[in-house]
């Protein structure tokens, strides 16, 4: 189809000037020969493999750090530990939710609450250290004090300390001591009945 404009009118240098269009613009264009002839072109996806986040490095060097200063106490451990010292000079923690620790804990234990998701989460974003999640006065005092360097932890049903996630309350507790310069001590379960006798509220 072939479209004629004149451009220009009454007697100027321009009178009488043709633009020849060979289509309209709504018509289709003419057939690309190399794409009717080429076969299309196909990308081939490789998959990369992308470098290890610096986060997830430093956190899996952050539990080692923990496993490796973290010492474990079995229960005969403990006891001998409480009858031979008359003023003692370590702490015991309870990471166990303060209405099992009201039933029944280690005298002189210290309740700290952290079982709940959003004092975890305090704690593990620093917003929160010890003192300020232990539920007695007494025991905020003493975390503050920092006069005991030895501290051993406990909650009711962890055998094995190294297989704990990072979220876990007791593995929270424990990396907070080490940041601490503490030198924590997991006990290994809760099932002691020669403590639950004699040293036990």
């Amino acid at each position: 189809m072939s479209v004629c404009c004149e451009l220009g009118t009454s007697g100027r240098p321009r009178e009488g000037l043709k633009l020849a269009l060979n289509r309209s613009l709504s018509e289709p264009g003419p057939p690309d020969l190399q794409s009717t002839s080429a076969p299309p072109k196909r990308c081939k996806l490789e998959s990369v493999s992308l470098p290890a986040s610096p986060c997830s490095d430093s956190a899996t060097l952050q539990r080692s750090l923990v496993i490796k200063k973290v010492k474990s106490l079995d229960p005969d451990s403990l006891v001998r530990k409480l009858q031979r010292s008359t003023s003692r000079n370590f702490l015991v923690v309870d990471c166990r939710p303060f209405i099992a620790y009201n039933v029944n804990h280690i005298r002189g234990s210290i309740n700290v609450n952290c079982s709940d998701r959003f004092n975890r989460k305090r704690l593990q974003q620093g917003k929160a250290t010890l003192a300020d999640l232990a539920t007695t006065r007494e025991g905020k005092d003493l975390l503050k004090k920092r006069t005991f360097k030895e501290v051993v932890v406990y909650d009711d049903c962890t055998t094995e300390f190294d297989r704990l996630p990072t979220s876990h309350p007791l593995f929270l507790v424990l990396t907070t001591l080490v940041e601490d310069n503490r030198d924590p001590a997991f006990l290994l379960v809760f099932l002691f009945f020669p403590i639950r006798q004699e040293f036990s509220v």
